[in-house]
């Protein structure tokens, strides 16, 4: 027996699964919240021409497009290779490179009617053999064991003309899921590759084509022969300017058309506010879908219960993400975002600096002057940040000045360590850190993407919660047949999680993008890895 999970024609059965001066400079912060407000429109300009060129700001420089790789920008990827499943609002799974997709009553296979008449940019077919093969090249492989899909799938078979199936190890419910990134399940033309087999060109069948690449500047052109809805502008040319002001100001000049998201090229909040003020600039934002929080290394001083519970009573939340994302964001009261399927019930989370006064006295560390000591030893953490000055949204060290001058007022003294964005990286594997800001990934990758590697796994690397209480129940939720059961093994783990007051959410990252006067109809993507231009328009 077979159970139809979704068809171009049909709804999905198998619900998916879906990383004194602070205080000052707060209130100069605070002042410029008064100002902003959300500006915007998403609605598609229907008297707008069609045809035009692009100019899209990018902070990071352009590595290899190999979609089996992970060394290129996350943004292009997207535009030129596809995927069997494609992510929808709200975390609907929707029909890609495969038009229906059935899963067995067991979980142990997954059959895929492919999209018929779908060229790769190279007048390739894609055909069942094109399919088979990109997926031969990352499955099982160890430099994809990150990805459970690489580890779950154990076969790939060819049925029949334009028919895939993939067998499993085991049922896992988030696999479809995990189809829809980019890297490393895009498709690529097999021609894509020289006769070793190494990477060679950017092919595949989404609607751009990689025109020119180089480490600063990338060019892509509509690709007229695309199976779905083609884009109306002709091409989309990317320019690094890695640094934020340099990118506001091109903004603003009308040297480039386009900034923002997470990754692609962040817009700071205080640069929100002011490009909210600007009549030729349009701001959009859309739901957020990561979460900055707080989290402990458990191996060290911060292991003590009595300390976690202290540092969530001392901090003001709601005050600290209102004046550190210049009212940009909202309080977390989950580990997930709201958007994120699965995200669990809101904590009670009260701003109490009173009782984790308290909770610290009871505990045994006595005040002595403004620290604390219990047994002869200091209650000093170490705050682990990056150097740069900011990181997507977040000012690492006015946030980290906020967290140490809040709870300094009940006694516990916060040492911020500030080292390069590599290094503090490598700490948080290795360790080296009492508390550290931390991200969920959004989607799609979360939740299975993000609890696995923070909650499961090598305790070496401490990362959020790991235990075997949670293991327990984060496989429960990952490997369960049904709804019911996945959401209860969930919400049983955040139960977990709140009890040992396993970190402190701090906001729902905004997702915040500006456009300037010539661009019509641009929508804020679903996921912060996709760029979606199928709406926009030009009027010059």
């Amino acid at each position: 027996m077979r159970v139809a999970c979704y068809s171009d024609e049909g709804s999905s059965l198998l619900r998916a699964c879906r990383p004194a001066r602070a205080l000052a400079t707060l209130a100069v912060l605070a002042a410029l919240v008064a100002g902003c407000t959300a500006s915007g429109s998403g609605d598609v300009d229907r008297t707008a021409a069609t045809g035009g060129t692009l100019r899209v700001a990018n902070a990071n420089e352009y590595g290899d497009q190999d979609p089996h790789d992970y060394n290129g920008d996350w943004f292009i990827a997207p535009m030129v290779f596809e995927t069997l499943v494609k992510y929808g609002q709200g975390g609907r799974l929707e029909p890609g490179l495969a038009t229906s997709w059935q899963v067995a009553a067991d979980g142990l296979t997954i059959d895929f009617e492919l999209r018929t008449g779908v060229k790769f940019h190279d007048d390739t077919p894609f055909d069942e053999q094109a399919a088979k093969w990109n997926l031969d090249r990352w499955v099982g492989k160890e430099s994809h064991s990150w990805l459970a899909a690489s580890k779950i799938i154990k076969a790939v078979e060819v049925p029949g003309p334009m028919k895939l199936r993939l067998r499993l190890e085991r049922a896992y419910d988030p696999l479809l899921q995990e189809l829809t990134f980019t890297r490393p399940p895009g498709f690529m033309s097999p021609k894509a590759v020289d006769a070793s087999g190494k990477f060679t060109k950017a092919i595949g069948t989404g609607p751009w084509r990689l025109e020119q690449i180089t480490t600063t500047a990338a060019s892509l052109v509509r690709n007229d022969g695309y199976w779905g809805a083609k884009p109306k502008i002709d091409r989309v040319e990317f320019s690094v300017r890695k640094d934020s002001q340099t990118r506001v100001s091109a903004l603003r000049a009308g040297e480039v058309d386009m900034l923002g998201g997470s990754y692609l090229a962040p817009i700071s909040p205080t640069e929100a506010v002011t490009l909210g003020k600007d009549e030729r600039v349009t701001v959009l934002h859309g739901d957020p879908d990561i979460t900055v929080m707080l989290g402990f290394n458990l191996n060290g001083i911060a292991g003590d219960k009595a300390i976690r519970e202290a540092v969530r009573y001392a901090l003001d939340r709601e005050t600290l993400t209102k004046v550190l994302y210049a009212g940009q964001a909202k309080a977390a009261t989950t580990l997930f975002a709201p958007g994120i399927p699965d995200a669990g019930a809101p904590q009670s989370l009260p701003f109490d600096p009173d009782q984790a006064r308290r909770i610290l006295d009871a505990a045994g560390w006595r005040q002595e002057g403004k620290g604390r000591v219990k047994d002869g030893k200091q209650l000093v953490l170490s705050l682990r940040i990056p150097s740069t000055a900011a990181v997507g949204w977040q000012d690492s060290r006015l946030s980290a000045q906020a967290v140490a001058s809040a709870l300094g007022e009940v006694g516990i003294t916060v040492n911020i360590v500030a080292v390069d964005e590599a290094t503090f990286y490598d700490d948080l594997h290795a360790g080296k850190y009492d508390l550290a800001f931390m991200e969920t990934y959004g989607a799609p990758y979360d939740p299975s993407g993000f609890v696995v590697g923070f909650l499961t796994g090598d305790r070496k690397d401490p990362g959020l919660w790991k235990t075997d209480e949670v293991e327990r129940l984060i496989d429960g939720a990952l490997y369960a047949r049904d709804a019911a059961t996945r959401a209860k093994n969930y919400q049983d783990a955040w139960a977990v999680l709140n009890r040992e007051a396993a970190f402190v959410p701090i906001a729902y990252r905004p997702r915040v993008w500006a456009v300037g006067p010539a661009v019509k109809g641009f929508q804020v993507p679903h996921t912060e890895y996709d760029f979606d231009l199928s709406t926009v328009t030009l009027q010059r």
